[in-house]
């Protein structure tokens, strides 16, 4: 062997890694700062199990999962080789000693004939079965390529070493004895000529070891980045589901001070993005998982998070030397908008905030934080949004729900049912809960329909419970999602006011995404409540004992909503009441729990015209239909609207019928079960 030779090619090969890498790593080190330094222990957690054990992307997806774990796990075994052959070609007789020696030859052939498999799966996978998620990608070919060659050559060097040494060299013959894949190859050689056997084997060295030095070269160079950046962006990963919206110093914003200057309001250009949002593009590993139940990828609309990080990489280094130079304090900057230039109007509104890609991401990269700051720079900078919201937004400001609806009718869907009304503090005392009814179900004649059946249920297991009626005013929740951080600001003030003021401490809802807004957004503001969601509060009831329930429903599927399920966690409650009125089995969708589709109401998608591809809510329709249910459950008025209008839209509704779990309970009732 050649020191001088494996000398250039390391040096040759770190350099190119180093510059590459730093091309990149510097666009990330000028970016927005952020601290993301606590729970150190909770991080190391996740890139042991996420990162080494890969857990996250074998429980979502077990064949290809475990394909990726062979390869990469495999790697990292055989980097021990890779430096006993570096060390070969300074002193060509080096073996690791003694029984660690043996032991390692023995794994490092189990290893390669798992990474073959893995290997052969991968191109079966890929160029045969070709799932939708996977795109034409030459890079793809290349490393599995690569990574072919290295394993192909390494077998071969072992069996040219074994064939020409092993007779002489006790340390290499002792390798032997334990390579049972190389000393069959080195068996299969040994006829061969002493020239054919010195030929193949200073070949196969070279061979492998200049394709994995040009390997290392080629990481920072595209996708496969992520072999280098993936631990750390796991590590710095946010961790939880993105159930709070960035927020705006409104205050800052509009004083007169100088420093107001400083203030962001949401993300116009890449300077405006946060380090950790340029690592997740560079990182982004191009698996396509984020696709699997995407309602915007599903209908064929122009958004997946593939395609936002593979958009904003190329767009960073495209303006690496403008990112890169100090901008002057009150100068224009000169970096193009995000929105039209990297990520286009359609796809900015096109996504529903359900989170699903987040969830499917097997090293969490995030979404929603960067498209809520583009969508603040859209509506408060820059008057650019959807002309649908426009009337929406002077509905919240005017009368607190977005149909514009007289406020002081707020509480009419009540009539005839005596509920009680929140009226003073004093009364605080002989409750044990608020119904925050939302404008859902305060004006929309479905969801009226949902907070009628509520109130029954909470009648018959005698539950002390008021609403707030005239009182009552929105959350927010929609318009923050869509944008409107002022507005959200403003609605939540006075709504926290409200609470406070009558002495509000315990809160149910129907309505998941008031039920985080209230939960996990409104502690920023000084609400602070115990808030739960009406599913897990009659779950609760059922467990007490305080109502009974007779099995009356068959064949029911049940749909979960995205901010009660993948923002909160609540998968279990639901289904807990289901099957407690249902006659048979619960039925689930192909996509449910972690993988369930979005109805397509949430992120103000509500609110909004769909003209490119299928409706999100006629996809989902679909997908329950092909279960043959007679009832569709959902525990969200907004769910129970979408779907509705998706079976209707199919021409379709006799046969099923969609039915929030308020609504099942309380036609379920046991006469016993009334106080």
């Amino acid at each position: 062997m050649s020191p001088l030779g494996i000398t250039l090619l390391m040096l040759v090969s770190l350099a190119g890694f180093a510059y590459l890498s730093w091309r990149k790593l510097a666009i990330v080190m000028h970016l927005q700062p952020e601290l993301r330094w606590d729970h150190p222990a909770a991080r190391l957690k996740a890139v042991l199990v996420n990162g080494f054990l890969q857990q996250r992307m074998i429980a979502r997806d077990w064949k290809p999962g475990l394909m990726h774990t062979a390869i990469f796990l495999g790697f990292l075994a055989l980097l021990l080789r890779k430096v006993q052959l570096i060390v070969i070609g300074y002193h060509e007789p080096f073996v690791y000693p003694g029984l660690f020696g043996g032991l390692f030859a023995a794994l490092k052939d189990v290893v390669e004939v798992a990474i073959a498999l893995a290997l052969v799966y991968a191109f079966y996978r890929r160029y045969v079965t070709r799932p939708k998620r996977l795109e034409p990608n030459r890079e793809a070919l290349l490393v599995l390529t690569l990574i072919s060659v290295i394993i192909v050559s390494d077998l071969l060097y072992d069996g040219f070493r074994f064939a020409l040494f092993s007779a002489q060299d006790a340390g290499i013959a002792h390798e032997r004895s334990f390579a049972f894949l190389g000393s069959l190859v080195g068996t299969m050689m040994a006829p061969w000529s002493p020239g054919v056997l010195t030929a193949g084997y200073h070949l196969s060295y070279w061979v492998q070891l200049v394709t994995v030095f040009s390997f290392l070269v080629l990481l920072p160079a595209g996708e496969h980045f992520h072999i280098v950046t993936a631990l750390p962006t796991l590590f710095f990963r946010r961790g939880g589901p993105t159930n709070v919206v960035p927020s705006v110093d409104l205050e800052k914003m509009m004083s007169d001070d100088a420093d107001a200057a400083s203030v962001r309001v949401g993300a116009r250009t890449a300077r405006d993005l946060i380090w950790k949002d340029g690592l997740d593009a560079f990182t982004c590993t191009e698996c396509g998982r984020c696709k699997d139940a995407c309602p915007a990828f599903l209908t064929g609309k122009p958004l997946s998070l593939k395609w936002v990080n593979d958009k904003l990489k190329h767009h960073l280094l495209e303006q690496r030397e403008l990112l890169l130079a100090p901008l002057a304090a009150g100068a224009e900057d000169p970096l193009p908008a995000l929105v039209g230039t990297v990520i286009s109007e359609d796809a900015l509104w096109a996504c529903t905030t359900c989170g699903y890609c987040e969830a499917a991401c097997p090293i969490e990269l995030e979404h929603l934080p960067k498209f809520f700051k583009l969508r603040q720079q859209q509506v408060m900078m820059e008057g650019a949004f959807p002309h649908e919201l426009k009337p929406v937004f002077e509905a919240y400001e005017s009368q607190s729900n977005p149909w514009g609806l007289p406020s002081q009718t707020r509480a009419d869907w009540a009539q005839g049912l005596d509920v009680p009304l929140l009226t003073d503090a004093s009364q605080w005392s002989e409750l044990d809960v608020l119904f925050y009814v939302g404008s859902a179900e305060s004006f929309d004649p479905r969801g009226q329909k949902i907070a009628r059946a509520f109130v029954n249920i909470l009648r018959a297991a005698g539950v002390r419970f008021a609403i707030l009626g005239e009182a009552e005013t929105s959350t927010g929740e929609c318009v923050r999602r869509a944008g409107n951080e002022m507005l959200f600001q403003q609605l939540a003030t006075t709504l926290v006011g409200t609470l406070d003021g009558l002495g509000v401490k315990r809160i149910v809802t129907c309505d998941p995404h008031a039920f985080n807004s209230l939960k996990n957004e409104y502690p920023e503001f000084g609400g602070h409540y115990e808030v739960q969601h009406h599913s897990v509060f009659i779950a609760g009831l059922l467990r007490d004992g305080r109502l009974r329930l007779q099995p009356s429903f068959e064949r029911v599927l049940f749909h979960d909503p995205c901010y009660l399920g993948r923002h909160n966690g609540e998968y279990d409650a639901p289904r807990q009441v289901i099957r407690l009125l249902a006659k048979d089995e619960l039925k689930e969708f192909d996509l449910h729990g972690p993988k369930a589709m979005c109805c397509g109401a949430g992120g103000a998608r509500m609110w909004q015209e769909e003209s490119i591809g299928t409706r999100i809510n006629v996809e989902r329709a679909e997908q329950a239909l092909a279960q043959q249910p007679q009832v569709i459950a959902t525990a969200c008025p907004y769910c129970a609207v979408m779907i509705e209008d998706g079976l209707k839209a199919l021409g379709r509704e006799g046969e099923a019928t969609t039915r929030d779990i308020a609504e099942l309970v309380a036609e379920a009732l046991r006469p016993a079960a009334v106080h």
